[in-house]
């Protein structure tokens, strides 16, 4: 994978960061480009599968929202910069919900999080990705490209990498097409790290390891993930 601009973050992240409180309460700025340097189409893929349960769930899609609240979304529908944000839950190989397309509206973004439902279902993650692409990155409808083409093209799994096989190959084909920059976000201690490995492009440095999904609420995991993702 070609060296970029995130990778620099990330190095300077080990520097050592400026901390800042949790991301459940009012803050300052970060000290961080916040995706206003360069556009970026984030597309979150959530894993809503009967391993992860009701309350990690939750943890997880409450990250989403922090994120959405923390960077510096697109002003409109024709703004090429800053960024945008889409969430697709995936659990079966015919379980995939997009709970919302890409959007700079905060508001639609709220509001879908607040209705999410949790799939408690088997998983599949090649599906998920196929889904993802033919129905946020692109039009359902003609096939044309919804994600900006001046935009970083994001992909990030909330997952612990056990899933079913059936499509990867294809979904991985699928995504280097599309030229998405997959960021991982592998949580728990049991993980699957050759199909975390196949999602992050064999880039071990996009694969984010925490113990649980409390984790997502700590501000170390938090600044390095935003400096990661801008």
């Amino acid at each position: 994978m070609a060296f970029t601009d995130r990778h620099v973050g990330f190095a300077l992240h080990l520097q050592g960061p400026p901390a800042f409180p949790p991301p459940q309460l009012h803050r300052a700025e970060l000290s961080v480009a916040q995706c206003t340097q360069r556009p970026v189409d984030i597309v979150f893929l959530l894993d809503g599968s009967e391993r992860i349960g009701e309350q990690n769930f939750q943890s997880a899609h409450r990250f989403v929202e922090e994120v959405a609240r923390q960077l510096t979304l697109a002003r409109s529908s024709s703004d090429n910069m800053n960024a945008r944000i889409a969430l697709l839950q995936y659990g079966s190989e015919r379980d995939q919900n997009v709970v919302f397309p890409l959007t700079y509206n905060l508001t639609e973004i709220s509001d879908a999080l607040a209705q999410i439902k949790y799939l408690d279902s088997s998983s599949n993650i090649g599906s998920a990705i196929i889904h993802a692409i033919n129905n946020i990155v692109l039009s359902p409808g003609n096939g044309q490209r919804l994600a900006r083409r001046n935009a970083e093209l994001s992909f990030v799994f909330i997952t612990d990498g056990i899933t079913g096989s059936k499509n990867l190959e294809e979904a991985i084909n699928s995504m280097k097409k599309q030229d998405v920059m997959p960021t991982v976000v592998a949580l728990g201690s049991d993980v699957d790290m050759d199909v975390l490995l196949k999602l992050g492009l064999g880039d071990r440095a996009a694969i984010f390891r925490e113990k649980d999904y409390d984790s997502l609420s700590q501000p170390s995991f938090f600044d390095r993930f935003i400096r990661w993702i801008c």
